[in-house]
C-alpha cells in the first residue's frame, strides 16, 4: 500500500486514549480505530472534522475503564463487573489520505487501508466522513478477508440509488447500492434498522426485486428495538462469514442529534440508538464497522459527535472488557 494512505496524527487525541499505532503493529483479532475524514460526495462541508471530534468526545469516557481504583467498573443494568482484558488489541491508526475533490484518488486510498487492516487480520472501525466511505472500506475489507457478508444499515435512508444526476454514481446515496453490486454480498442478506423519509421509486424496487429486509420505524415502533435487531443478526447472519455494520448518525432524532445533515423528527433516541448498539454488542462475527455522517460545523455542545462515541463504546465494549457477575 503506497505510503501515503495513511496520515499519522502525532500529538492529537486518539479514541478512547489507545495507543497510535502503524500498520505493522496489527495483530489478529485487533481493534483498529481509522478515521476518514471524507465531505465531498453531498455531505459537506463538515463531516471530514468528525473523526478528530469523535476522538475527542470518546476522551470523556476515558473514566469508565480507567478511574476506579480496583480498575473495574459495575453495569448497573445487569449487576456485570467489567474490567479491561489483559492485552486487549486495539490502537489508532490515524487517518486515511483523503485527496479532495478526487474521487477515483479518494476511494482507492480507502479501500487500501482497509484492505491492510484485513489482511493482518484486525478489524477496522471507521469513524466517517460521509456515508460513501462505507462502500470504499468494505471493497478493501472484503477483497482481503474473502468469503460472503451480511450487512447492517442502521439510517433514516436506503443510500441505494444507482446513478443521480447531480451526484453520479458514487457519492452519499449510492454507498448500499455500491456495496451490493460486489460479489461477497446477497442483497438478500442486506438489512436496514431504522428507515423513515422517503426514497426514489428506483431504490425501494431494487429493494423489493432482491429480498433486502427493510425495518422502519413504523416497524420498530408496532413492535420493539430488540425485535428489529434480532431479526437484523438473523437475516444477515444466515449463512455468511460475518456481517459488516453501518451506522449513519441521522437514523436519531433531531434533538439528540443535531450535529448532521438530515433533519430527523421521527427516528430512534438516543436512548434506543444505544439499547441498540448493546444489542449488536452480542453478536460475535462483526469484520468491520463504520459510523458516519456526524457534522461538527453544526453540532450544539458537541452532542452529536458524543452520541457518536459512545455509541461505538457501547458497542465494542465486550470485546474490550471482561465481564463477571457482581459477589
Amino acid at each position: 500500500m503506497p505510503i501515503e494512505s495513511v496520515m499519522k496524527n502525532p500529538g492529537r487525541a486518539t479514541f478512547l486514549g489507545w495507543p497510535e499505532i502503524g500498520l505493522e503493529d496489527i495483530t489478529p483479532g485487533m481493534l483498529v480505530i481509522a478515521g476518514v475524514p471524507c465531505g465531498f460526495t453531498g455531505s459537506g462541508p463538515g463531516p471530514e472534522f468528525a473523526p478528530d471530534a469523535i476522538r475527542q468526545a470518546s476522551r470523556a469516557s476515558l473514566w469508565r475503564w480507567t478511574e476506579p481504583p480496583e480498575g473495574e467498573v459495575v453495569d448497573v443494568l445487569d449487576g456485570s463487573v467489567m474490567r479491561l482484558k489483559d492485552g486487549a488489541g486495539f490502537g489508532d491508526l490515524g487517518d486515511v489520505a483523503i485527496f479532495s475533490p478526487q474521487l477515483e484518488k479518494t476511494t482507492q486510498s480507502i479501500a487500501d487501508t482497509t484492505y491492510e487492516i484485513a489482511r493482518r487480520g484486525g478489524i477496522p472501525i471507521c469513524l466517517g466522513g460521509d456515508h460513501y466511505v462505507s462502500f470504499p472500506l468494505i471493497e478493501g475489507l472484503a477483497r482481503a478477508r474473502g468469503g460472503q457478508f451480511g450487512y447492517i444499515q442502521i439510517d433514516a435512508h436506503l443510500d441505494l440509488q444507482n446513478d443521480n444526476p447531480n451526484h453520479g454514481t458514487h457519492w452519499h446515496g449510492s454507498n448500499a447500492r455500491r456495496v451490493a453490486d460486489l460479489d461477497p454480498f446477497d442483497p438478500a442478506k442486506m438489512v436496514w434498522i431504522g428507515l423513515d423519509d422517503v426514497c426514489w421509486p428506483e431504490e425501494w424496487s431494487f429493494g423489493q426485486e432482491h429480498g433486502c429486509t427493510f425495518l422502519t420505524m413504523r416497524d420498530i415502533r408496532q413492535t420493539s428495538v430488540g425485535a428489529a435487531v434480532q431479526k437484523a443478526l438473523a437475516v444477515a447472519g444466515d449463512g455468511t462469514d460475518g456481517i459488516y455494520l453501518t451506522i449513519d448518525i441521522d437514523v436519531v432524532q433531531r434533538a439528540f442529534s443535531p450535529g448532521t445533515g438530515y433533519c430527523n423528527f421521527g427516528g430512534l433516541t438516543a436512548a434506543e440508538l444505544l439499547d441498540v448498539m448493546k444489542l449488536l454488542s452480542a453478536y460475535p462475527k462483526f469484520v468491520g464497522v463504520d459510523l458516519v455522517e456526524v457534522n461538527p460545523l453544526l453540532d450544539v455542545n458537541g452532542t452529536t459527535a458524543m452520541l457518536a462515541s459512545l455509541a461505538l463504546i457501547t458497542l465494542l465494549e465486550p470485546m474490550v472488557l471482561n465481564p463477571r457477575k457482581a459477589p
